[in-house]
């Protein structure tokens, strides 16, 4: 997945898929996230930046949270209820505003909002066999947990 955010970033920002919003994406992998009221420090899958915000703007900032479970063996409740416990957890620990823990983008700040997080999982084989059950899966998570994105790759 990594790969893929990386070869989008590289197109020109028409033909992005992922990283349409951003003029200069900076990829960031396993970035150390801490919140307030979160006990000790998370590390996000991949933290995206704009390199080069409008000026007088703070850069954009979103949050990728990567998930390789087998869904395929769930029953229609059980995986709407797996993805929005994870998309509660995408947002608890990798959503609203952050302070970022990797001393080289100190310079983003102490509070850092994050505009969206992305919940992803791994698709091919273990992708739900019912695409019907899974789409009504992705929305009640997206409903239930405002400001997650929840996408099955």
């Amino acid at each position: 997945m990594v790969a893929l955010l990386r070869a989008d970033a590289a197109l020109p920002r028409a033909q992005r898929l992922w990283l349409r919003d951003f003029v200069d994406p900076r990829i960031e992998t396993c970035v150390g996230v801490a919140k307030e009221g979160q006990p000790g420090v998370r590390f996000v899958d991949v933290l995206v930046i704009e390199d080069r915000p409008p000026v007088g703007q703070p850069p954009r900032v979103e949050s990728f949270s990567f998930k390789s479970r087998n869904p395929s063996l769930l029953d229609d409740e059980t995986l709407a209820g797996q993805m929005k416990a994870d998309a509660r957890d995408a947002l608890r620990y990798y959503g609203e505003t952050l302070n970022i823990r990797r001393p080289v983008l100190k310079y983003l700040g102490p509070k850092v909002p994050v505009r969206r997080v992305r919940l992803i999982y791994e698709g091919g084989e273990l992708k739900p066999r019912d695409p019907k059950a899974l789409r009504e899966a992705i929305i009640e998570a997206e409903e239930s947990v405002k400001g997650v994105e929840v996408l099955v790759q």
